[in-house]
C-alpha cells in the first residue's frame, strides 16, 4: 500500500513541476493551475504515507483532483493555447492520478472490511 501512495506522491510532485519540464509558454494560468493541484496532490500522498490510518478515507481525493488535471488545459487557458505537449502531459499525469485514486480507494475500502471481519 506504501508504494502506491508513494506513486500518488510522485504523480503530484510531476504536475507540479510540469510547467517547467514541458514549457508552459504562454499559458501562466495553467503553469499556476498545475503547481496548486499538483502540491495538493502530493501533499495528499504523502499525507496518505506517513500516516495512512488517519488520512486513508481522503483518497477519494485524488480522483477529482486528477479529472481535473485531464480538462484544466481547456478550462483555464482562453482560446485554447494549450500546446499538444501541455495537453498530453496533463492528460498522462490526470489519468495517472485518478487512477491511483480508484486503486487507493479500492485497497481502502478492502482494508477497512477485512478489520470488521475481525
Amino acid at each position: 500500500m506504501v508504494a502506491l501512495e508513494g506513486l500518488i506522491l510522485l504523480a503530484g510532485l510531476y504536475a507540479a513541476i510540469s510547467p517547467w519540464v514541458v514549457h508552459f509558454t504562454g499559458n501562466s494560468n495553467l503553469a499556476v493551475n498545475n503547481l496548486i493541484v499538483g502540491i495538493t496532490i502530493g501533499l495528499l500522498g504523502l499525507g496518505l504515507t506517513l500516516a495512512p490510518e488517519r488520512t486513508s478515507g481522503l483518497a477519494w481525493l485524488a480522483v477529482p483532483l486528477g479529472l481535473w488535471l485531464v480538462i484544466s488545459p481547456w478550462v483555464v487557458t482562453t482560446a485554447n493555447t494549450a500546446s499538444n505537449g501541455v495537453i498530453w502531459s496533463n492528460c498522462f499525469a490526470g489519468g495517472v492520478t485518478a487512477v491511483l485514486g480508484l486503486l487507493a480507494m479500492g485497497m481502502t475500502v478492502r482494508f477497512g472490511r477485512r478489520k470488521e471481519e475481525k
